[in-house]
């Protein structure tokens, strides 16, 4: 291919757009259309997946330390390696019983007085140590793993919300992908019959192509740079809006939810994920669209 073809080409598609200018707007507001509620869906998606992200974190095991194993700076120093040494462990914090006395007295506010008399000996409380994990599907691992050190007396963790965690990030999981997929397969069906509709009030400057010797691929070159460049000027132009609708209308919308206000993700964040979706969306369809459009229109 030389450069002259090259330039006819390129020539060729613009100028075909240009005469089919209705056709190409309804297929790049189609293809537009299609890529914002695959963008919207992916967006709150992320944003679901954050919200997710800060509960994990918040997820910790509360491990007892019996009260028969020594209180010493040594003591709780080989504690703590002992613990981080299991595979999952993400941090390990030692608080004394003073400590957490402090802490519950100071998190009953006014009440807190109730709990006078019970400081020094007579607290009540275990030494403890305060257990992240790095990885939420290990928090079942690590919890018995940590319940079998004989220096630990019991355990609190929250194992109950754990397994909804998992649960619900399983089903987010698998119903974005598919959500994700059938509007993929919805866009192509739409943008391919739109595309063959354009073909179809060209057939004629087809056949003529055909009938003065062009071979196919001469012929059907020009139509995929155009499906090509209708899915570039598409996805520039779904960014934008996507930008809009996320900035003036979903973070707004999520921001209404208390427990999702302070996890909205930026949406600079995910541009990049969003170029990759959509650029690839508008490529391929509009590349295959365009394609499988003109088979029919090339047998003469």
């Amino acid at each position: 291919m030389n450069l002259g073809s090259v330039g006819y080409f390129i020539k060729s598609s613009f100028k075909g757009m240009y005469k089919n200018a209705l056709m190409t707007l309804a297929s790049v507001f189609v293809l537009i259309a299609c890529m914002l509620i695959i963008g919207t869906v992916y967006l709150t998606s992320e944003n679901v997946k954050s919200f997710m992200g800060k509960l994990e974190s918040q997820n910790e095991i509360v491990a007892f330390i019996d009260d028969k194993y020594g209180d010493d700076s040594l003591s709780r120093e080989q504690l703590c390696d002992k613990v981080k040494a299991i595979s999952g462990v993400l941090s390990v914090e030692y608080v004394t019983k003073e400590q957490a006395f402090s802490e519950y007295r100071a998190s009953l506010g006014e009440n807190g007085s109730y709990l006078e008399g019970y400081e020094g000996e007579d607290n009540p409380l275990r030494n403890e140590l305060r257990i992240k994990i790095g990885n939420i599907e290990q928090f079942s691992s690590v919890s018995r793993a940590v319940s079998q050190m004989e220096e630990i007396a019991n355990l609190r963790d929250s194992q109950d919300i754990v397994n909804m965690l998992l649960s619900v990030r399983r089903t987010m999981n698998m119903v974005g992908f598919w959500v994700l997929v059938l509007l993929a397969i919805v866009s192509l069906f739409i943008i391919s019959n739109t595309i063959k509709l354009a073909m179809h009030s060209r057939r004629n400057e087809i056949n003529i192509m055909k009938y003065v010797g062009a071979t196919n691929g001469f012929i059907r070159f020009p139509f995929v740079l155009e499906g090509i460049l209708i899915g570039i000027l598409s996805t520039g132009a779904a960014l934008l809006f996507q930008w809009c609708v996320y900035s003036y209308a979903l973070v707004p919308a999520l921001s209404q939810l208390s427990f999702l206000s302070d996890t909205i993700v930026p949406f600079k964040s995910m541009l990049i994920s969003l170029v990759v979706i959509f650029g690839a969306i508008g490529l391929v369809v509009g590349a295959v669209g365009s394609a499988l459009s003109i088979r029919k229109y090339l047998k003469v």
